[in-house]
């Protein structure tokens, strides 16, 4: 999820009393297989987190999988006043890996007959949402999938950060969220461009569950978390989190001094973001679904794979492309090199996560931090090189 905070607006509002609906953290039991100690590059991947959480980022943990076998591990902390360490086994906020999660299920759908990835989803909202949400009259799902509607992104509305920041851990429902969007300008005419919106994927999860009948948390469950055994992974706030769950922190006062900023709830469990997870679980998530291709007929995956570039002159990456629920990333690699990865990028305002797979080197790389990223911070650069460094060490 993209953030654009306003540290004005933060510094004013930031201590707000939280009602700490996630909890303190407990440890987490975790065994590293002896198989992992073998793997050529485990001293350089313990070595580039151990750097990083010295450098200032309070937990990592991050898996591999590549040719040479598998490796997993993890530094700092999970609970930083508890004394909790961060575990490959912590579970912590996945973010906006959520809406790979939506789009492979929107597809399941879709194989089924359930879904058109062609219709207008006119039918499926109510009257207010169409007339007062520019572009969203005529729009596709597919095109809600694939971030070429031009719908304006809630998550940049300074209204719905103040309206977090008043009431930290409120459980967001669609209806109330999508109305950060009513009476906004489109960033574009309707399929015209390509730009990243949260809104998006909430209003496809809306979607959803007028199309079904059912919930999309309980097809998500029932269509992917259970059949894969993803036992670790949580939607939030559909779901209790478990005892094991990361704290999650960010340099709210912009000062050097990083804050519990846990219970900030940005809309979680509304198709955009709130899963929690670990990285074994992600990481067989995106096995599944790029490498065994046990998810999706073919046809299915290669349709979330038709990328376009993102073209955002707010907050440009010009390593981006925006497929239907995927991305496909560079990661600062030339764009012209095959080192390119499919997957999904995780932010919010406490956690990031990666969630990706590199074709060409075949190799699964997934990390978690809980650090936000996307708010301006000393740490994110820190963050950015921590990536950087990460994925260097995957493309040798």
């Amino acid at each position: 999820m993209r953030l654009i905070l306003l540290f004005s607006i933060l510094f004013l509002f930031g201590s707000a009393c939280q009602k700490r609906d996630i909890p303190t953290s407990t440890s987490c039991t975790w065994t590293p297989d002896p198989a992992y100690a073998s793997h050529p590059q485990a001293a350089q991947y313990q070595g580039i987190i151990d750097q990083y959480v010295a450098l200032g980022l309070p937990g990592i943990s991050m898996y591999i999988q590549s040719p040479e076998g598998e490796w997993a591990g993890a530094g700092g902390m999970a609970d930083i006043d508890a004394g909790v360490s961060f575990q490959p086994c912590t579970v912590s906020k996945v973010a906006s890996i959520t809406k790979m999660m939506v789009g492979t299920l929107t597809m399941l759908l879709a194989e089924d007959g359930i879904v058109d990835l062609e219709a207008p989803i006119d039918p499926w909202l109510p009257s207010a949402v169409l007339k007062k949400v520019a572009n969203c009259k005529g729009a596709t799902i597919r095109q809600l999938m694939s971030h070429t509607t031009g719908i304006y992104d809630i998550i940049a509305d300074k209204s719905f950060y103040l309206s977090v920041l008043n009431d930290p851990d409120k459980h967001w429902e669609a209806i109330d969220l999508i109305e950060f969007a009513y009476d906004q300008d489109a960033n574009f005419p309707l399929g015209s461009s390509c730009r990243y919106s949260n809104t998006n994927t909430l209003l496809l999860s809306m979607v959803l569950d007028r199309i079904t009948g059912t919930p999309h948390q309980q097809l998500l469950q029932s269509r992917i978390l259970s059949p894969l055994g993803m036992d670790d992974t949580y939607y939030y706030s559909h779901d209790v989190l478990p005892p094991q769950t990361a704290q999650g922190y960010f340099d709210l006062y912009n000062n050097g001094t990083i804050a519990n900023v846990t219970n900030f709830n940005t809309g979680s469990g509304n198709g955009y973001g709130g899963m929690f997870s670990t990285v074994f679980d992600i990481a067989t998530f995106i096995r599944a679904l790029v490498v065994d291709q046990t998810l999706l007929k073919p046809e299915s995956l290669t349709a979330m794979q038709q990328f376009i570039p993102e073209i955002d002159p707010e907050d440009p990456a010009p390593d981006l492309f925006l497929g239907a629920g995927m991305m496909k990333r560079y990661f600062n690699q030339p764009l012209d090199s095959d080192n390119y990865a499919f997957g999904h990028t995780g932010r919010d305002l406490a956690y990031s996560a990666n969630c990706f797979y590199f074709p060409v080197h075949n190799t699964i790389c997934c990390f978690i931090v809980n650090y936000g990223t996307n708010g301006k911070s000393a740490l994110r650069e820190v963050f950015y090189d921590f990536q950087a460094a990460v994925t260097d060490a995957v493309v040798k």
